[in-house]
């Protein structure tokens, strides 16, 4: 658990670890003044019961000097003040810490979730396309948060509770040592032996926790992803029960880890009042009078009062740390991208095209079948402005060509030139500034129409001329204008619901167009449209020619009919 809490401290920020040490100042600040709250009760029950004590007590006679009280009622009541003040202060502090603890433990979930989203879109393609979507979500949105509230929280109060506790064996080692360390190894003995007892079980429930989470979401993503092939084939129960098994297991495991967090509660409670009950009788027993056993039962009941929850909360907080350690398993790695990603991506560096595009013997397998090559020594020229057309059949390697070419995959051996200079990681970003990108299937988002043909931009910072422009280009302005009730601010609905696939194909083109691209790929952007639909597409296309370059993949001839080539994979 302790190697845990290392790595847990090495994936924290410098600003991150500046503000725990911060947190953890407040927290030692609370432990000192609840510490000055039990040793004050004490002479206040000193005096309260024997105010004869004031005269054979060097220490409370200066006091009372001190003090200048008049009488030894005067003198209680402004130890009871004193003691009042010193307990409100501590509650003031306690707030206050809770309040700083609370925050960077919140502030952290966001933190966390946002550092992941960032490493996770600066990650090459390559890394999408092996991993499911839905892991992806659930690390972002749950796990986070499940490591928020059973690691960061419980390793907030193991720590802060744990200055308590000491500082209260303490102050009890001072007034009876032999008390002190009997009081200690009950309480360590007892919640040690508890947690042996379960942390087998913690550790197992947390690996099945993690997996039912991950079942959950890739249940909710797959059936509301395709809810319209789920309800075409009444697909609907297989979905509703896989949900409601892994939802269950995930729920049980949650009970489960609770309830192991609190048995030693009740417990210890009952330990602790009949502890009080022995030592009153031992003190009773051994002839003292009311005067000395009265003070000693308050030193030891406050500092139970504040010791036993204390306990409690770091036996939980350790049982939480346990079960979560299969969470920060999975977390680690991820964050561990990060430094991947500073470590390998270079400095960008601008591209021109002005001639030509050279591929020189291209190969390309995928990671899991490096020995059956999608492509093999492939060479292709393309000049500026010219239309070249791809075509093959389903596995030829078309998309895989297009995603090289959009640096997007690559490539085990050969090259890509632009005007002679070679295509390298330093040059993606230019050359994607310079390249429009036109896929099968056109993702929208549920925003306007605007905001999906400027996509990615913000709202106050799209040029809304060149999105026109871009409309008129890919021919679907008149349609924007004249049959959406509220134009260029029209709402499509989640991945463009409201509007018809040829409709989205064309702001899928109006898309590409908006940055005004040198060079556009199209891949199979016609394929799934009628014939009349895809014939109105592809004018919109060709009436492009000579204006840009032009790469367009399709099943049939037919489509890429009008390039100036036409390639055969």
């Amino acid at each position: 658990m302790l190697n845990t809490l290392k790595q847990l401290w090495q994936i924290l920020t410098p600003l991150d670890r500046r503000k725990l040490l911060l947190v953890l100042s407040l927290v030692m600040i609370m432990a000192m003044i609840e510490a000055a709250g039990v040793v004050s009760i004490m002479p206040f029950l000193a005096v309260l019961s024997n105010p004869k004590i004031i005269e054979s007590s060097a220490i409370l006679r200066h006091v009372y000097d001190l003090f200048s009280s008049n009488t030894p009622q005067q003198f209680i009541m402004y130890l009871g003040i004193l003691s009042l003040i010193v307990v409100v202060v501590s509650t003031c502090v306690k707030i206050l810490t809770q309040f700083a603890l609370n925050s960077f433990s919140s502030l952290q979930r966001h933190y966390f979730a946002s550092r992941l989203l960032k490493i996770y879109l600066q990650q090459n393609y390559e890394f999408f396309i092996q991993r499911n979507s839905s892991t992806l979500i659930k690390n972002i949105l749950s796990e986070v948060d499940e490591l928020i509230w059973t690691m960061i929280i419980p390793a907030l109060n193991l720590m802060s509770y744990g200055v308590v506790l000491l500082a209260m064996i303490g102050i009890l080692l001072v007034y009876d040592p032999v008390m002190a360390v009997s009081t200690a190894g009950v309480l360590g003995g007892f919640y040690i032996t508890i947690f042996w007892l379960v942390r087998q079980k913690l550790d197992q429930i947390g690996k099945s926790f993690i997996d039912a989470n991950s079942e959950r979401y890739q249940s909710c993503q797959e059936a509301l992803g395709g809810i319209k092939d789920v309800i075409i084939n009444d697909a609907k129960q297989g979905y509703i029960d896989s949900f409601e098994q892994s939802s269950r297991i995930f729920a049980r495991h949650i009970a489960t880890r609770d309830t192991l967090g609190q048995i030693p509660l009740y417990i210890i409670e009952t330990v602790g009042y009949g502890c009080l009950i022995i030592l009153a009788i031992i003190l009773v027993m051994s002839g003292k009078d009311v005067s000395h056993i009265l003070p000693v039962l308050g030193l030891y009941g406050f500092a139970a009062y504040r010791m036993l929850p204390a306990a409690q909360i770091m036996y939980r907080a350790i049982t939480q740390i346990k079960f979560s350690q299969r969470i920060f398993a999975v977390l680690q790695p991820e964050f561990a991208l990060e430094h991947r990603e500073k470590t390998t991506t270079p400095l960008s560096s601008a591209i021109q095209f002005q001639n030509e595009i050279q591929i020189e013997d291209l190969r390309f397998a995928y990671p899991n079948h490096l020995d059956q090559p999608v492509l093999q020594d492939f060479n292709l020229a393309i000049r500026k402005n010219s239309s070249i057309g791809i075509v093959g059949k389903s596995g030829s390697g078309k998309s895989t060509l297009m995603d090289i070419m959009l640096g997007l995959l690559h490539p085990q051996s050969g090259r890509i030139l632009v005007d002679g200079v070679e295509l390298t990681p330093e040059h993606w970003s230019s050359w994607r500034n310079i390249v429009g990108y036109v896929p099968q299937h056109i993702y929208l988002a549920d925003k306007t129409v605007a905001e999906n043909i400027a996509f990615g931009v913000t709202t106050d910072h799209i040029d809304m001329q060149a999105v026109k422009f871009a409309a008129q280009q890919a021919q679907i302005d008149r349609f924007i204008t004249q049959q959406l009730s509220d134009g260029y601010d029209t709402m499509v609905g989640e991945r463009g619901v409201m509007l018809s696939g040829g409709q989205r194909q064309r702001i899928g083109i109006a898309r590409a167009l908006y940055k005004n691209p040198q060079i556009l790929f199209m891949d199979e952007a016609t394929s799934a449209l009628d014939s009349e639909t895809e014939a109105a597409v592809n004018e919109a296309i060709q009436s492009l020619s000579g204006q840009k370059t032009m790469v367009i993949i399709a099943h049939r001839e037919s489509a890429v009919a009008r390039c100036d080539r036409i390639i055969t994979l």
